[in-house]
């Protein structure tokens, strides 16, 4: 039975998603499109669709990397050899799972091979199906480090380099990349966001006649998808058409260098670091006209690209149609008014040209003026903008004027730097990450290392395999963190500013942890006892009504406080992939315990932290008694901590990331 997808032309709404497909069909040098929004808008469905809408592609016969015979420069060593045949393969969607091992992403030994033939052979992976295909990736920002880093070598160099088990290889990579997430989820790695061309938002279809048609559709597709397809073959071969004389057009188009400038400002006003989302612009403009059957890019088309391309890049910003005119047109009348100064200044000199050597001097100094004056607006040209863009934000608070705080002020007690068990290649404790080298198994052998078990059989002169034989991987990982926030939402803390000043720490510290994919719960302790606001979790900001909620006063049972985030910690631990590092937020005044003794009790509590080698941190926040801020020293190190006090400043949540930064750094 044959699957048939669903027409692209019948796609109803999301013109933005098929505009960013299309575009990248025509050029796959656009770098791919990050599509952020809502889930069930169809996105899925149409890049299956343009997939089966372009035409099938003309590859070497049997080759698993989908090679082009026609560009034997960027074919894989077995394409190079000699003469090849050629077939047609249907232009394919290959999607990239969360949870795929880097030897599928990569490529790995193929087992069966090795075992029964004895020879070393490449199972393909991934990355070697995606080879002038589609790669898909649903929720790209929940991506593994590890799978990202690959996915960055990739679309940086076109090639994927497989180095395992004694197998050297490289094959030709080059795919588009599409990648769907919800930013509420944690944001995307900048490294690989900065490689994506076009980051566009989606939103559900509200207009209720498209809904409608959004249904009859979809029944008429499934009730007869035949028919439904034949129904739609005209306006699919137009489109296809249209595609394919854009992509032989696409060399010949031109843009003008005024374009180019007016480019260039634009993204120097948005403040995008690096060079990228320039080029993209350009690449996404020429495919524009392209499609529109043109050799010329015209303002409209830098317009529309600008959208594309910024529309959603810039966190906490989003470059619509009006706020791009706006930009072009700020852009537009600097460059004139540039040119009317460079213009009255060469008329001056030509005015003063027949004077002496003051009149010389006088024209270096105006010259040096005017230089000066011309740096200092183009440098200022950033941030000028960015005022007038972000006037309808939220205002910037007094409080914020302390994120350039030195740390070193708030750093009290210096905990003790740990053995490196936090960030991007540390070794793996589970199947996840590179291999780097074998060893013998440390107890039950799990992750096997093939190359290694059978050389060691080789040595021996046999074919077959003892247990002495057996090797197990070392592996390096990016790892991440499990933080445990205690917090103090006790009596000794009650006021409502007190109570928003708790609430924005929190907030602060969830949106560090999804910055660094790190995982966080939240526990906090007043009354008598302790108990969990927020499990343990990676998308901890789905949890924003429980933090909303928190209601402050009653006793200050700092030990069970502690002793309740350690229990989560110790759980974490067990498992393995995460470093555990705890999060003290207290005044340092507990007056409950189960004995009669609850600062005793606190710091008792904390010590078993330093006996079980986890790494915290004590941070004061409030302009309390001194008796407090000496007893979070004390329990600081007693835990083998760190201590902060943060009480001198106006918005203490303003040095949390600068804090969880120097942390990082000791574990």
């Amino acid at each position: 039975m044959k699957n048939l997808i669903f027409p692209f032309t019948a796609i109803v709404g999301q013109e933005k998603v098929k505009k960013a497909l299309i575009l990248n069909a025509i050029n796959p040098g656009i770098g791919g499109v990050l599509i952020k929004g809502d889930k069930g808008t169809g996105k899925t469905t149409a890049v299956r669709a343009l997939a089966d809408l372009l035409p099938s592609l003309r590859t070497v016969k049997g080759c698993p990397f989908n090679c082009d015979p026609e560009d034997p420069e960027g074919a894989c060593d077995m394409c190079r050899r000699g003469d090849v045949e050629v077939e047609y393969r249907k232009m394919r969607v290959v999607e990239l799972p969360l949870g795929a091992t880097e030897d599928r992403v990569v490529g790995s030994l193929d087992i069966g091979k090795a075992l029964t033939e004895g020879i070393k052979a490449l199972e393909p992976g991934i990355l070697a199906e995606a080879n002038r295909n589609i790669l898909y990736v649903d929720e790209i920002n929940l991506l593994d480090d590890h799978l990202v880093d690959v996915l960055l070598d990739a679309a940086a160099y076109g090639v994927n380099t497989v180095e395992r088990e004694g197998i050297s290889l490289q094959h030709p990579s080059g795919f588009i990349l599409v990648g769907t997430m919800n930013p509420a989820e944690g944001e995307l790695r900048p490294q690989l966001s900065d490689r994506i061309g076009i980051h566009i938002n989606v939103e559900t279809v509200t207009d209720i006649k498209q809904r409608v048609l959004i249904m009859k559709r979809r029944d008429e597709f499934e009730d007869d998808p035949e028919g439904f397809v034949e129904r739609f073959a005209e306006s699919q071969s137009s489109l296809r058409d249209r595609i394919m004389a854009a992509r032989k057009l696409l060399p010949a188009v031109t843009i003008d260098d005024d374009l180019l400038e007016l480019i260039a400002r634009v993204c120097v006003d948005a403040g995008v670091d690096g060079h990228r989302s320039d080029i993209a612009i350009v690449r996404t403009s020429k495919a524009i006209a392209a499609f529109n059957g043109r050799r010329r890019v015209r303002e409209e088309d830098v317009e529309d690209a600008i959208v594309l391309v910024l529309g959603e890049r810039i966190p906490g910003r989003s470059y619509n149609r009006e706020n791009t005119r706006r930009e072009m047109q700020r852009a537009r009348e600097e460059m004139e008014r540039e040119r009317e100064s460079e213009e009255d200044q060469g008329d001056s000199e030509t005015s003063s040209g027949g004077e002496g050597s003051g009149g010389s001097e006088g024209e270096e100094s105006g010259q040096g003026a005017g230089g000066s004056q011309g740096n200092g607006s183009s440098e200022s040209r950033g941030s000028a903008s960015l005022a007038g863009l972000s006037a309808g934000g939220p205002e910037r608070s007094p409080e914020t004027e302390d994120v350039e705080v030195d740390i070193k002020k708030l750093l009290k007690v210096r905990g003790k730097k740990k053995e490196r068990l936090y960030g991007a290649r540390v070794e793996s404790k589970t199947s996840k990450g590179k291999y780097i080298r074998s060893r013998f198994p440390r107890g039950e052998p799990g992750d096997v290392a093939i190359d290694a078990t059978i050389r060691a059989a080789a040595s021996r002169g046999e074919r077959e395999i003892r247990p002495g034989d057996i090797r197990e991987k070392i592996r390096k990982h990016g790892a991440r963190a499990s933080i445990v926030l205690v917090v103090d939402i006790s009596g000794s803390m009650f006021s409502d500013r007190k109570a928003a000043m708790v609430k924005g720490l929190i907030e602060r510290f969830i949106e560090d942890a999804q910055r660094h994919r790190d995982r966080i719960s939240v526990v906090g302790f007043r009354g008598r006892d302790a108990k969990v606001i927020i499990p343990s979790t990676a998308r901890a900001s789905s949890f924003r009504d429980a933090v909303e909620s928190i209601r402050v006063g009653g006793t200050t049972p700092m030990a069970q406080g502690i002793k309740r985030g350690l229990e989560i910690l110790r759980e974490e631990k067990r498992h393995g992939e995460y470093v555990p590092f705890m999060v003290i937020l207290s005044d340092g005044m507990p007056n409950v315990g189960t004995g009669r003794d609850p600062k005793r009790e606190a710091v008792e509590a904390a010590s078993r932290l330093r006996e079980e080698d986890i790494p915290s941190t004590v941070i004061n926040f409030e302009r309390g008694s001194r008796g407090g801020r000496d007893l979070n020293m004390e329990i600081a190190l007693a835990s083998g901590g760190s201590y902060y006090d943060l009480h001198d400043l106006r918005d203490p949540s303003s040095a949390v990331c600068k804090i969880m930064e120097h942390e990082r750094g000791m574990f």
